[in-house]
């Protein structure tokens, strides 16, 4: 092909632009599975969550929300392909959309075709606001961990209380 160019450049150019093209196609799609192989690691490590998919076919749900424009109606949709929610506690909740909030900001914005860049915003904004949703219902409702902590708290000061009233 070099030789080619060199001897005729307007009749190869073709064949070099759609090698640039398939380079930067490859690329995107690189970028999509090391996005998807980070969310399963961090979802396996922070919220022990295993994936229904594995890293390549995580990416191509990643990819899909892209090009398709997700927006809005369709955080709760990706995050229920990507892990199932119905048993993890609530922290574990908004751990899982803070992490896929983080994974969708980080893939390239060439994803997204022009016209849905709003729509990738809206995924963005929605993902956020369940994220605050599931902060608020915790602080909210105590797990029963902090529960037994607190009790385990009150008896200790207590404890103390007692003791230093037996001393003076």
């Amino acid at each position: 092909m070099k030789s080619d160019l060199r001897n005729n450049p307007l009749r190869s150019m073709g064949r070099y632009w759609l090698t640039m093209a398939d380079s930067s196609a490859f690329t995107l799609v690189r970028s999509a599975v090391w996005a998807a192989e980070s969310l399963r690691n961090d979802l396996a490590d922070q919220a022990r969550l295993a994936t229904r998919q594995s890293s390549a076919e995580l990416a191509v749900v990643l990819l899909t929300a892209a090009e398709s424009g997700w927006g809005k109606g369709k955080a709760t949709q990706l995050v229920g392909q990507i892990v199932d929610l119905s048993g993890p506690a609530q922290h574990l909740r908004g751990r899982v959309y803070l992490l896929v909030r983080d994974t969708m900001a980080r893939l390239p914005l060439v994803l997204w075709p022009q016209e849905k860049q709003a729509a990738r915003r809206d995924l963005l904004e929605e993902l956020t606001r369940q994220l605050n949703q599931y902060q608020i219902e915790m602080t909210a409702h105590p797990s029963r961990e902090e529960l037994r902590e607190r009790l385990w708290r009150e008896a200790v000061t207590g404890q103390r209380k007692s003791e230093t009233r037996q001393r003076g």
